[in-house]
């Protein structure tokens, strides 16, 4: 390196550091992610199906209240299916759902996304109270500061736990056992994500596609090594931010009281 100028030799090495890739962590053998619903390292600091339940009941709560002080009625909902934590989070896995409606998705899915029929005066009326806080505001902007701060980490963990050299091999061997049936798809997500099923109903094709899927990744082990991967890299994003997590938990169990409070007194 005598003939690089200090600083250009600097610049090189600082440069060299940067595009070092992150090393892949290690896989913790002892840890059960094979039961359903499928709880994840992250999920320690996120709100639980319970409390979700109790904060959304808050939430409905107040919007109603809200609403009723501009003057409109908030007609009664159907009760909406829950969604199981981490529901297909590694994409398509029941063979019975492949069989009954392939990779179009679940009837609870369909409702959250169910677009809303109300008029125009109700909808303005009902942009405004639907930011109506169930705790003091400040206390409720933490929390959902900390709900996304963790949805944001466990995205990012998806997407690096696809990357990782462990993944990329069940998917191989996901890719070779579909293959043999008679699909070209490189990986899981090609064929979750394959245009030619985005019909109003699933075709015959969808669904032999589906069931060769949810069968080639159990004999492949996808989703089990998947999570495995996944849940490595969750836990060093929890060691990596540990402080801030922590801080951001107390918030949301603070919201959680708070939501509780608001149940309560209806």
């Amino acid at each position: 390196m005598s003939g690089v100028p200090v600083v250009a030799a600097a610049f090189l090495l600082s440069l060299s550091a940067c595009t070092t890739a992150e090393p892949e962590p290690p896989l913790d053998s002892a840890l059960r992610l094979d039961a359903r619903p499928l709880v994840l390292p992250l999920d320690a600091y996120q709100l639980s199906p319970e409390d979700q339940t109790v904060v959304t009941r808050a939430r409905t709560e107040v919007f109603r209240g809200c609403m009723a002080r501009l003057g409109f009625t908030v007609p009664a909902r159907d009760a909406v299916p829950a969604v199981p934590l981490n529901h297909e989070r590694y994409l398509l896995e029941d063979e019975n759902a492949a069989q009954t409606r392939g990779y179009h998705p679940s009837a609870a899915q369909t409702a959250l996304s169910r677009p809303s029929t109300h008029p125009p005066d109700y909808l303005a009326a009902a942009r405004g109270c639907e930011g109506e806080p169930i705790a003091e505001p400040a206390a409720t902007r933490d929390a959902m500061t900390a709900i996304r701060r963790v949805d944001d980490l466990k995205s990012l963990s998806w997407e690096r736990s696809v990357r990782d050299s462990r993944v990329a091999a069940v998917f191989a061997a996901w890719s070779s056992c579909m293959a043999a049936l008679g699909h070209d798809y490189p990986n899981p997500r090609a064929a979750n994500n394959d245009v030619s099923f985005q019909t109003e109903r699933p075709t015959p094709r969808e669904i032999t596609t589906a069931v060769s899927d949810v069968r080639c990744k159990r004999q492949a082990n996808v989703v089990s090594t998947w999570a495995l991967v996944e849940a490595a890299y969750q836990k060093r994003a929890i060691a990596e931010n540990r402080a801030e997590l922590e801080e951001g938990k107390s918030a949301i169990v603070s919201l959680v009281a708070a939501a509780r409070t608001v149940v309560s007194a209806k």
